[in-house]
């Protein structure tokens, strides 16, 4: 008889109420996970960390492209249901490095307390352009669930 394996399941419906929650939700993978994707908690905190710098990059904005407009029954879906679609692939300059270390975690913390009090104008988003700064905080938040998700918290 042969021991079948099972491929370790995301999180399912993770969500955060704001940035404080996505901090929790690290230093409680900090101490232990199982992971469901391909990426570390390192791995994932520098890509979240690059997404948030992007957000606070200082104007002027560029109007939104018309690939943009297009976007935005895509973009209503996912601040409707707080779920990201499967398939947005990262620019190679949001992929994380395969030896990131653990000071990624610590740089991604310091940049969501900054985001936090960041008060803006949030820069538009490389696929949905300008977005209101609920929308658009919303969006960042979704977009951490959505790493995040792949790393499940083991029990201490």
């Amino acid at each position: 008889m042969s021991e079948v394996t099972a491929k370790p399941s995301r999180r399912i419906g993770l969500s955060f109420a704001d940035e404080e929650a996505v901090i929790a939700d690290i230093q409680r993978l900090r101490k232990g996970y199982v992971r469901a994707g391909s990426w570390s908690l390192a791995q994932i905190c520098d890509h979240l960390d690059k997404g948030i710098q992007l957000r606070m990059k200082p104007g002027p904005f560029e109007p939104d492209t018309p690939e943009q407009e297009a976007r935005k029954a895509m973009r209503k879906q996912i601040l409707t249901t707080g779920e990201l679609p499967d398939g947005i692939a990262a620019p190679d300059y949001m992929q994380p490095p395969a030896d990131c270390a653990d000071n990624s975690i610590d740089a991604c913390i310091a940049r969501l307390r900054e985001f936090a009090a960041f008060k803006g104008p949030i820069a538009p988003h490389r696929l949905f352009g300008r977005l209101p700064e609920a929308d658009a905080r919303r969006l960042n938040l979704i977009h951490c669930a959505r790493h995040l998700s792949f790393l499940t918290p083991t029990p201490n």
